[in-house]
């Protein structure tokens, strides 16, 4: 159970430190010449691949294993941050992971097409969501 505890923390760290790194590179990259935006976009699409899926996926499993293994299923604070969870990574699969794969593509073929203003704040909203999740899981307020 501890070890199932630790990898689930591993989890979070590394799927928040992930989109707080995209919530950190998109501003730099809009500003940025040519050759710097490819660098940091492609350093973007790795921190995705590695951190963000890698995170989300080990979340995702060790979450479900501890909700069975230790809680009643109806658990408030459970509940609302695991809706919250699908909502993030709903949001990063849906909208920013295929947004970033474009980005990166039309830079790649040097038809750089301007950013989604839209990413940025949707980007904003994930890592919200996320720092909404942290917080249910540690203080469990109901």
């Amino acid at each position: 159970m501890v070890a199932l505890k630790t990898l689930h923390i591993f989890g979070a760290i590394f799927m928040v430190g992930g989109v707080t790194a995209h919530v950190l590179l998109r501003p730099l990259a809009t500003r940025a010449s040519n050759d710097v935006r490819i660098g940091l976009y492609h350093l973007a699409w790795r921190i995705q691949v590695l951190m963000v899926y890698l995170g989300s996926g080990l979340l995702l499993v060790t979450g479900v294993l501890l909700w069975f293994g230790r809680f009643k299923l109806l658990t408030g604070w459970l509940l609302l941050g695991f809706l919250l969870y699908v909502a993030a990574a709903g949001l990063d699969g849906a909208f920013l992971s295929p947004n970033l794969r474009r980005t990166r593509a039309s830079l790649k073929t040097g038809t750089a097409d301007a950013p989604e203003p839209a990413a940025a704040t949707i980007q904003v909203i994930t890592w919200f969501l996320l720092a909404v999740v942290v917080f249910l899981m540690t203080a469990r307020p109901f």
